[in-house]
């Protein structure tokens, strides 16, 4: 009996420190909104005839071993113009530049797409959904640049979590906070309740999401109905080396 009782308190001992690590908030996660570090930039995406600039939001991760750009893959959506069928950006390809609206200033290069697939088909926004991540290489993060840390527990039902992003219409100044509820968790994504009122969605896509604590939960993939549809980590996971 008193092995058994052992065992019981030590499994408990075990738990209650995983779980006291689950809850350690990220340094910033605590602070008012306008003293964040930069955690979010937007995209300039040149080819040698096309620039595309102030496209979508973006961010970085820490992986443990390095650190990752991170923006949407319907993002390609865009490109089909230029023939660009497929997950890879092709020979026209020049540059990928992400920075704070307003200041290109200060910028990071994205090097290169570890998830380039030129047999992957820019497809519907409904099969993209499951796998809306484009992950880059990144070589140097300026100071003040801050990637965010991934959270591997599934974000639960009725859950408060947040995206931080620009919507397309504005050119400069911070980037706004929106407030969601978890849904419904799809497996690949989750559906999400917007609790923020008057927000403006268009070009959101691309935003980290992330839960009370700064981590990483999933990626603003877009709007089915009243519904926004955040891409989890899954598919994010399968890429870190």
């Amino acid at each position: 009996m008193k092995n058994l009782i052992c065992i019981l308190l030590i499994a408990f001992a075990v738990a209650a420190c995983k779980n006291s690590e689950e809850v350690k908030k990220e340094p910033w996660a605590d602070q008012p909104v306008a003293e964040w570090p930069k955690l979010v930039f937007t995209n300039d995406i040149v080819f040698r005839d096309t620039v595309y600039k102030g496209i979508g939001n973006a961010f970085l991760v820490d992986t443990g071993k390095d650190t990752l750009g991170i923006t949407c893959k319907h993002i390609f959506l865009i490109f089909r113009h230029d023939e660009l069928l497929t997950i890879d950006p092709g020979d026209n390809f020049m540059e990928w530049k992400v920075y704070l609206k307003g200041d290109e200033s200060r910028h990071i290069l994205f090097g290169d797409m570890r998830n380039r697939n030129p047999s992957e088909k820019v497809d519907a926004f409904n099969t993209l959904k499951v796998r809306d991540w484009l992950i880059f290489e990144v070589d140097n993060v300026p100071d003040g640049f801050t990637p965010f840390k991934i959270r591997t527990r599934p974000v639960q039902k009725n859950e408060i979590i947040y995206c931080l992003g620009w919507p397309y219409a504005q050119k400069e100044g911070s980037p706004s906070l929106v407030k969601m509820e978890m849904y419904s968790n799809m497996g690949p994504y989750y559906y999400v309740n917007t609790l923020t009122e008057n927000v403006d969605h268009g070009g959101r896509s691309g935003s980290p999401v992330f839960d009370a604590n700064g981590y990483l939960v999933g990626i603003v993939s877009g709007a089915e109905g009243n519904l926004g549809v955040i891409c989890n980590v899954n598919y994010l996971e399968q890429f870190i080396k």
